[in-house]
């Protein structure tokens, strides 16, 4: 079981027991699970310990690369480790579900004193995330409140076999290709192919893939609106 069907189970008990007769959802299709909220989620309850990603790894033995893809809503947790993560912010499950973002539920706001800020990431030191697709570097990961999320992600997939489901998340996605040719895969256009050079800003909340055009990884620059924070 993952965190989806553990979320699922929440919902339809009421946060425990049997599922009540008047909450069961209809069969057919799973109930889509938003994992950037799952993160946002995650992230503001650390935020709200004072905690460093490092420090809740430390609480949860759970790997820092794993606890920034969970929060940037790259990847879920399996049940173990959702508990795990529930128990080391010294709370449970049912209360990061109760957290989740949602279209009626008001945004985090930024703290008014949280202006004219910088961050700053060296050559070759941004934050490295190993994913099935490919491999990404965070830059500029240090400030909690940005609205902003941006890296180089270096895409090996070649198809969505190898890339796994279209992703999906808030708010808006920018690209450039830095190196090679990428496809770009989505659920409602014909597959687009962007060149070296080429750049593309899209609604994100388009289920999508970007996929290398041949048997060499692709480079590209990203930027992606993070919608946590108002």
């Amino acid at each position: 079981m993952d965190v989806r069907k553990l979320r699922d189970h929440l919902v339809l008990s009421g946060g425990g027991g049997e599922p009540r007769a008047e909450q069961r959802e209809p069969q057919g299709e799973e109930a889509a699970f938003d994992q950037a909220s799952f993160g946002s989620a995650v992230r503001r309850l650390r935020a709200e310990r004072g905690w460093t990603l490092k420090e809740l790894s430390e609480r949860s033995k759970i790997s820092q690369s794993a606890l920034s893809r969970v929060e940037t809503g790259q990847i879920t947790l399996s049940f173990d480790r959702a508990h795990a993560l529930a128990r080391a912010l010294d709370t449970d499950f049912g209360q990061i579900v109760n957290r989740m973002v949602t279209p009626d539920a008001p945004r985090v706001h930024v703290p008014t004193n949280a202006t004219g800020w910088r961050s700053l990431t060296r050559k070759g030191e941004g934050h490295q995330v190993t994913q099935s697709n490919g491999n990404y570097e965070y830059l500029c990961t240090e400030f909690l409140y940005r609205k902003l999320v941006s890296g180089f992600a270096t895409v090996s997939a070649q198809n969505l076999e190898e890339h796994g489901p279209f992703v999906t998340h808030p708010g808006e996605e920018f690209i450039h290709v830095v190196e090679g040719t990428v496809i770009v895969e989505t659920e409602y256009y014909a597959p687009l192919t962007l060149e070296t050079g080429d750049s593309m800003q899209f609604d994100s909340t388009t289920p999508h893939a970007v996929l290398t055009a041949g048997p060499k990884p692709a480079r590209v620059l990203f930027a992606i609106t993070d919608p946590r924070w108002e």
